[in-house]
């Protein structure tokens, strides 16, 4: 009995001494050598649900719920502490600094990651904290200038269609696609779906650019690989977050025009340089003292002067976005929830907002986002994600109802004069002109009355993840399975006015100069037509993947191995066609002996339903190596300034199954086309015939390509300075191309072969430099820049009579137009120089015309005599970003830009070939007897000639371009809790600040004017203000 309750004694007092521990408060500051260090996340190794966080002075407060003697200490960019208590109650950390950036991970394909120290492949990274930093709806805008290798244009900025196109480390190919591969959390996306990604939901953006990295995706890697990573939750309190925007948009350019009156004036120089009598040819303008009228605006209805971009266009539209996010969890579960929202305004006046529906443009979007890691046993995770959107894209049905054109391609083009008629009547009818097939009509009464075309798309993925640790087997191995589903699906709706295809039944006026009235301009439309609504489903897409996979990972004493094996099958539909599919094996090994020395190996094994069966499977194997030069005694021991130094290698085989063809080009295909008929019978009819329009290529492949890499990596002065530099070359060959070197009198449609060859050579630089001064004060600069130039090897063209001619040897977007040597400044040169075949001196050349080098000296101006003039795509991009915080405020900006390509500017400032046409300040410097030496633009001869493509209308595209600025304050915990939230932040960013350095005309774009469409929605600026709060 004593022995009994001696022993109940002691259980008493164990669990006395346990509850006690448990209850325990540890107190305590938090710093490294430059001062406290605020945010550092503070938690019991064996219970992590329960944490805080230091605050601003480092300190912070936590009590035990268990009895755990160990606290772990973590924050990126140091090495993360285990502190054991011992019974104390207080206690003061000193983290150190990441020196080498062993914690710092590299996120790499098919899930697999890899710590900055081992990684031997060539990536960029970017956190979601950059991205967010930028205003832009568009994910893919927020990259540019931020990640060494990604080359980006932004063609236009229309809400909702505003995503820039980009490729990683340039093109290498002139037929196939060149778009990288995009996967979302396992998920693969187009460069239009990743566009509608909200930047809240994105934790990291990371490119894989060399065959080390890319050649697991086989037939899919050549292009490179995008990877975008959601955020997750984490062990803890649920944290939640809301962060509201509102901004202004304005156009990054607007053109100035000329006045009526100015364009008048050089519409009449140009009758008078071709010998014509203007008062003839149009006396409603230069008859009597009507062209005086225009230059006094003393009646604006019979003499109009109107600026047509400042009467359809607003100073600024509006941009609003919301965000709300919740993330948390236990040990056994954790999620992150975030939905969005996001409007962006037209930036066309509300013209139609008396009609009761909306013709300006708007682009309206909602993203939701579930990420849920499941733990139910420490041997099995389990993956739940669910994400979606639903977005509503509206623009003006506003093509004109007599030549199908739309308002932005009147604008640029020139097409809306200010002399031809006012806005409005008299009596506030919309005026237009008296001769539409000729003069546009009124844009305003396109976007009042004509209606709109609202386009919806729908859009949820699912991916479901298990990942089963198999040590019972073997320490490190396990097994994952998954399956992701998306699925889109867009429908439009119309709303317009009746009438035969773009012969919208709209009531406006003209002025009869006869009667000095204005008259309803179509007899036939007494009134507003009526409206009618149209709509469809525009199209579906399903996309499944399912892998399955073996991966392992084990430390054997200084040797470290990781191992992946992985079956992989994507299905891909459209609409009602046959489902795509694209099935494979990945394999992938790492080692690394004490960190020092370094091996990937790599292999895809893969194909596509695109090919022939026996063509249908390749292998396409990578390696590199990677040397730790910094882990050496000897350099250690001798070099102190640099903390980390790795050299690394590697080459590969990828492919690029996206060669431009069909799905099926390898099968015979025929057709019954008239034309082709045969006659039977005593009384013939003719029967249309069987023809196999063009030869079916049963060879027909993929693009192969080979893949050299050489890197450096080196951080100095206790890694404040991190240098990375690249040099690369690929080889593409098998290209998709159609033979220039069979006779015209093949006899059938010629099908396309796996015969071209580019190759893409370059160099990337990536300088980054960041320093705690103190706990209050710090600063980061960061440089880059990327050199690719490509070259087409062998493309099977015909024989050209001369070597200029050749486009082998020559760039991917090499540019072949005539060469202008100036104009023609006398009529001895008029009459004496070569020109173009069918001109004559005084009638369709005259003095100031173009003059272009007649390159085979044959006196005639011809396609003999087009050569290479430059490259349309840049060869070099750059990025230079900077910033600080002191205290509470933070401020940051960015400058980008592109180099090395040309552009043609003949949209929008060629109005003076045709009477209709706006002028701008541009055509005020044509050439003229008086300054002949100085003249920047041709005579206004109206010539078709001085329009011929030529080197004259191809300007620099380099540019320099201010493309992102924020500054913010976070306000004091002490406040922010005095209000009840966890923290609060004030801020303002700005997104296409403005251009530094451009060598186009100051209304052109550079990015935009890339476009081949004369109509695109000018770029925008955007001045954004937000505050962020944390609950």
């Amino acid at each position: 009995m004593k022995k009994i309750i001696y022993m109940a004694v002691l259980i008493f007092i164990a669990c006395s001494s346990a509850m006690g521990q448990s209850g325990r408060t540890i107190t305590g500051t938090v710093s490294d050598n430059a001062g406290p260090i605020p945010g550092v996340s503070i938690f019991e190794k064996d219970q992590n649900t329960n944490g805080t966080n230091s605050d601003n002075r480092g300190n912070f407060k936590l009590t035990l719920n268990s009895s755990s003697e160990i606290l772990v200490f973590k924050l990126v960019g140091y090495l993360t502490q285990e502190i054991s208590l011992k019974g104390k109650t207080k206690i003061n950390v000193v983290l150190e600094d990441d020196v080498k950036g062993l914690e710092e991970v590299v996120v790499l394909g098919f899930g697999q990651k890899a710590s900055k120290l081992t990684n031997t492949g060539a990536t960029s990274s970017i956190t979601g904290t950059e991205i967010r930093q930028s205003p832009s709806a568009s994910l893919q805008n927020s990259l540019a200038g931020r990640l060494p290798g990604f080359f980006s244009q932004q063609r236009s900025g229309q809400p909702g269609r505003d995503g820039a196109a980009f490729q990683i480390r340039g093109v290498s190919t002139y037929a196939g696609g060149s778009n990288p591969l995009i996967i979302v959390d396992d998920i693969e996306f187009t460069i239009d779906q990743v566009n509608q990604i909200d930047p809240n939901e994105v934790e990291s953006v990371t490119i894989l650019k060399d065959a080390s990295t890319t050649a697991i995706y086989g037939v899919r890697g050549a292009n490179g690989v995008l990877i975008v990573r959601t955020r997750r939750g984490e062990s803890g309190k649920p944290l939640l977050s809301v962060r509201s925007e509102t901004g202004i948009q304005m156009p990054t350019q607007r053109p100035k025009v000329n006045d009526g009156y100015t364009t008048l004036s050089l519409y009449r120089e140009r009758l008078t340089n071709t010998f014509v009598d203007p008062a003839t040819v149009a006396p409603q303008f230069f008859s009597g003292n009507n062209l005086e009228h225009y230059r006094l605006n003393d009646d604006p209805y019979n003499y109009p002067n109107v600026n047509w971009w400042d009467e359809v266009l607003k100073d600024v539209s509006l941009q609003t976005r919301i965000n709300f996010d919740i993330s948390g969890g236990s040990k056994i579960a954790k999620y992150f929830v975030s939905l969005g929202y996001i409007d962006q305004g037209g930036i066309f006046k509300d013209f139609s907002k008396d009609q009761g529906y909306e013709t300006n443009y708007f682009y309206n979007r909602y993203n939701f986002r579930s990420n849920v890691d499941i733990d139910p046993t420490k041997d099995l995770h389990i993956r739940l994600d669910l994400s979606g959107r639903f977005g509503i894209t509206n623009e003006p049905f506003d093509k004109d109802w007599n030549n199908g054109g739309t308002t932005f391609q009147y604008l640029w083009n020139g097409e809306l004069s200010s002399f031809s008629y006012p806005v409005y009547t008299p009596d506030g009818q919309l005026a237009t002109s008296s001769n539409p097939s000729g003069i546009k009509p009124n844009p305003i009464a396109n976007l009042k009355y004509s209606g709109y075309t609202r386009s919806y798309t729908n859009n949820i993925n699912l991916v479901t993840q298990a990942k089963q640790k198999l040590d019972f087997i073997t320490p490190g191995l396990s097994a994952n399975a998954l399956v992701s589903f998306a699925s889109d699906y867009g429908f439009n709706r119309l709303l317009r006015r009746s009438g035969s295809g773009t012969n919208l039944e709209i009531l406006a006026y003209a002025f009869n100069p006869t009667t000095k009235a204005f008259e309803p301009w179509n007899p036939n439309v007494p009134r507003m037509g009526y409206l009618i609504r149209q709509g469809g489903a525009t199209g579906t897409s399903r996309l499944v993947n399912l892998q399955a996979s073996l991966n392992y990972a084990r430390n054997f004493g200084d040797h470290n191995i990781t191992a992946l094996a992985l079956l992989n099958q994507t299905t891909s539909s459209s609409n009602a066609t046959i489902p795509a599919n694209i099935r494979g094996i990945a394999s992938k090994l790492n080692y690394a002996y004490k960190n020092k020395y370094l091996l990937d190996i790599s292999a895809g094994y893969n194909g596509s339903d695109k090919f022939e069966s026996s063509k249908k499977y390749q292998l396409f194997p990578a390696g590199s190596i990677g040397w730790n030069i910094s882990e050496e005694p000897f350099f250690k021991n001798n070099i102190s300034f640099i903390d980390f130094m790795k050299i690394r290698a590697s080459y590969g085989i990828t492919g690029n199954e996206n060669i431009g063809s069909s799905i099926y080009s390898y099968v015979k295909a025929y057709t019954y086309p008239s034309g082709r008929s045969y006659m039977f019978g005593e009384a013939p009819t003719a029967s249309n015939g069987t023809v196999e329009p063009t030869l079916a290529n049963t060879e027909i492949t993929w693009e192969v390509q080979s893949d050299a890499n050489i890197g450096l990596e080196f951080n100095m002065f206790k890694s404040k300075l991190k240098i990375e530099a690249d040099y690369f070359y690929k080889k593409r060959k098998d290209i998709l191309t159609t033979p220039g070197t069979l006779a015209g009198s093949f006899g059938a449609g010629v099908p396309q072969y796996n015969l071209g060859i580019v190759s893409n050579r370059g160099y990337e630089v990536n300088v980054t430099y960041r320093d705690k001064i103190n706990s209050n004060l710090s600063f980061f600069g960061n440089a880059n820049v990327t050199y690719a130039q490509n070259k087409v090897l062998y493309r099977n063209d015909p024989d050209y009579l001369y070597p200029w001619q050749e486009r082998t040897g020559r760039p991917v977007g090499g540019v072949f137009q005539y060469t202008s040597t100036g104009f023609y400044q006398n009529l001895a040169e008029l009459y004496t120089l070569p020109r173009i075949s069918g001109t004559t001196p005084l009638n369709t050349l005259q003095l100031g015309s173009l003059k272009f080098a007649d390159l085979n000296n044959d006196g005639v101006i011809d396609n003999y005599d087009q050569e290479y003039i430059g490259n349309n795509q840049p060869t070099y991009t750059a990025g230079l970003s900077f910033g600080f915080s002191y205290k509470g405020f933070d401020i940051s900006t960015l400058f980008q830009g592109s180099f090395d390509y040309i552009i043609n500017i003949q949209r929008g400032i060629i109005g003076y070939q045709r009477p209709d046409r706006q002028s701008i300040p541009y055509n005020l410097g044509r050439w003229t007897p008086f300054n002949a030496q100085d003249a920047i633009f041709p005579d206004l001869s109206g010539s078709a000639h001085n329009t011929a493509a030529s080197s004259f209308w191809y300007k620099s595209g380099d540019y320099i371009r201010w493309k992102n600025f924020e500054m913010g304050y976070k306000l004091p915990v002490s406040f922010s809790k005095k209000l009840g939230l966890n923290n609060i932040r004030v801020y303002s960013n700005g997104y296409n600040m403005g251009l530094v350095y451009t060598a186009l005309p100051v209304f052109i774009d550079p990015e935009s004017a890339v476009s081949s469409s004369a109509g695109e929605y000018p770029q925008q600026r955007i001045i954004n203000f937000g505050i962020q709060v944390g609950l």
